[in-house]
């Protein structure tokens, strides 16, 4: 947004590559785009001391290795350090409920987190999304309404609302992996398999990767970069949700011409086959 507006931008980042939440290649396209913007970018360089000069503000860097990487001079100075809940000297000592490592509020499947006590939202230190937080009220409200139900967070959608958006649903690679799922993955440029970005912008950007399970035969995983991406993504979010077979998604006709259609064409690309 800044950047388009003219302002010079310098991104700082401690680690290896951007959004190492998701997959290796979601974080190339952020940086790909966030480079076309004309930003900045300074990987695994963390910013150890600052100074003012007049009306600069002096940032000194340094190397992951603690070598000395340079300074950057700036009139503001914007720190995203992430969120950690706030629950020290609230009394849940004495109210029987447990707290984590980093203060998240121990909670189960039905946000429950003591005797006639529930939590829910980033305090719970399970996906701090505003949409998360909304799920867990509602799964808190049935469960003391009587009507309880167990919370699910297979599938939840995942946002950056860049531009191009970024969004992810379910496992990643390494996730997976990690689980022992045998995997097949297959990645599509959207503006070489269908007509929705060539109507939609000038200079057509964008991708959509998945990730299934090659025994189970569904979708277990999905990210895409583009357009709108926060909206369409939740198509995958629901045949994660519901394991859907990949042979009932194959079968689902979008609507032409829509970023939809993509899924159709990402799916056909996938070798299930033993």
């Amino acid at each position: 947004f800044l950047a388009r507006f003219g302002v010079a931008i310098t991104l700082i980042h401690r680690g290896e590559r951007l959004l190492d939440r998701e997959g290796p290649r979601v974080g190339e396209l952020a940086h790909q785009y966030l480079q076309e913007a004309g930003i900045d970018i300074r990987l695994a360089t963390s910013a150890v001391q600052a100074r003012r000069e007049g009306a600069d503000s002096i940032i000194e860097l340094q190397t992951r290795d603690g070598d000395p990487a340079g300074e950057v001079a700036a009139d503001v100075v914007i720190f995203g350090t992430g969120r950690t809940p706030r629950t020290e000297g609230l009394g849940f000592e004495h109210a029987g409920v447990t707290l984590g490592d980093h203060g998240e509020i121990q909670i189960d499947d039905h946000c429950r987190a003591g005797e006639n006590t529930w939590a829910i939202g980033d305090v719970t230190g399970i996906m701090p999304f505003t949409h998360v937080a909304k799920y867990q009220g509602r799964i808190a409200a049935d469960a003391i309404l009587g009507r309880p139900h167990p919370a699910t967070y297979d599938g939840i959608p995942r946002v950056v609302f860049t531009d191009p958006e970024i969004a992810g649903a379910g496992l990643t690679q390494e996730q997976a992996t990690k689980q022992g799922i045998r995997t097949i993955a297959t990645e599509l440029d959207l503006a070489d398999a269908i007509a929705r970005p060539w109507t939609y912008e000038q200079d057509p950007r964008g991708h959509l990767g998945l990730l299934a399970d090659a025994d189970r035969k569904i979708l277990i995983g999905a990210w895409a970069v583009g357009p709108m991406a926060g909206e369409w993504i939740h198509h995958a979010s629901l045949a994660i949700r519901t394991q859907l077979p990949i042979d009932t998604l194959l079968d689902q006709v979008a609507q032409f011409p829509t970023y939809h259609e993509a899924y159709q064409v990402a799916l056909e690309q996938l070798d299930l086959t033993p």
